[in-house]
């Protein structure tokens, strides 16, 4: 991750990803490390690798591009086709490379997002990347949780100060 050149207008995911010192990633943080740091890294890894990373490392190339795809500030219906096809084919490789695994409700969410995008146009228009950015900013704020006590503020100073 530490050599690959980014564009300026990309943020780049930390490097201790995956720690508890680093604690929690923000969505944006997710979408370049699942965009642009694993397919480079799993790519070189298991591409060549046993049959099982192979196909392990398609049906992950698969999330990829429908990421991308939702992520776009440009859809047509072309795209949206490329979209259904490569959540529906994620998701079917899911079940059959890690059958223990659940199929979660933003799974069959993501297979409506196709509709979603002949609707209502890209999804950058109303997906939650901001409001992500505004719940770590609300995170951040101290509080001492107690009632009375918003971000740093008592009752009693708001009515003293009037």
């Amino acid at each position: 991750m530490d050599r690959t050149t980014l564009p300026s207008w990309v943020s780049p995911a930390p490097l201790n990803w995956g720690t508890t010192e680093r604690g929690k990633l923000s969505a944006d943080q997710w979408r370049v490390l699942y965009t642009i740091h694993l397919p480079i890294s799993l790519i070189a890894m298991w591409s060549g690798g046993m049959p099982r990373y192979q196909e392990m490392l398609h049906n992950f190339m698969y999330l990829v591009i429908a990421v991308r795809i939702a992520s776009s500030r440009v859809i047509d219906n072309g795209y949206i086709e490329v979209y259904e096809t490569c959540i529906t084919k994620y998701l079917d490789g899911l079940k059959d490379l890690y059958p223990d695994a659940s199929i979660k409700p933003n799974h069959h969410l993501s297979l409506h997002l196709g509709d979603f995008m002949r609707r209502f146009g890209p999804v950058h228009a109303y997906r939650t990347f901001a409001f992500e950015r505004l719940n770590y900013l609300m995170q951040q704020m101290p509080t001492n949780k107690k009632h009375g006590d918003v971000f740093g503020i008592s009752n009693h100073s708001l009515l003293t100060s009037v």
